[in-house]
């Protein structure tokens, strides 16, 4: 079962102005002077290759509940749980970096001293779900 990520508005608009201004302080930079080779490639990188990237990471993040795991799609990114690995999983606010581009987010411990932060669109549905297919998992709050 697959669910698409949450994402925030609010974060979507501080990533969108900060891509604006990298592509805008780019091509002022390569269009004011004569930055050289070198620094155009550095310049076109930064200002247009990341954004796009970080565009893409954004819209094919999502999460699958397979039949023994957990895949969690951070596009180019992939990371796998098996649900036997996992001891719990609660609703959370966290705002560390994440595959989750979100505040609304889901904590999943698991293994001794692992987690991770995922943000499904449907928060509840996706703790449900994974509960059907780990039955000893502890959900918290």
């Amino acid at each position: 079962m697959k669910f698409e990520s949450r994402k925030d508005l609010w974060l979507a608009l501080i990533a969108w102005g900060a891509m604006l201004s990298g592509v805008v302080s780019g091509i002022y930079g390569i269009v004011s002077g004569n930055p050289g080779v070198g620094k155009t490639i550095v310049i076109v990188i930064l200002a247009f290759v990341l954004p796009i990237f970080v565009i893409w990471m954004v819209h094919g993040t999502h999460y699958i509940l397979e039949e023994d795991q957990l895949k969690i799609k951070f596009f180019p990114f992939k990371k796998t749980i098996p649900y036997e690995k996992m001891r719990s999983v609660k609703k959370t606010t966290n705002p560390l970096s994440s595959p989750a581009p979100s505040l609304k987010r889901i904590e999943i411990t698991y293994g001794r001293y692992d987690f991770a932060l995922i943000s499904p669109k449907d928060r509840d549905l996706f703790i449900k779900e994974l509960k059907q297919r780990c039955p000893h998992l502890d959900v918290e709050g």
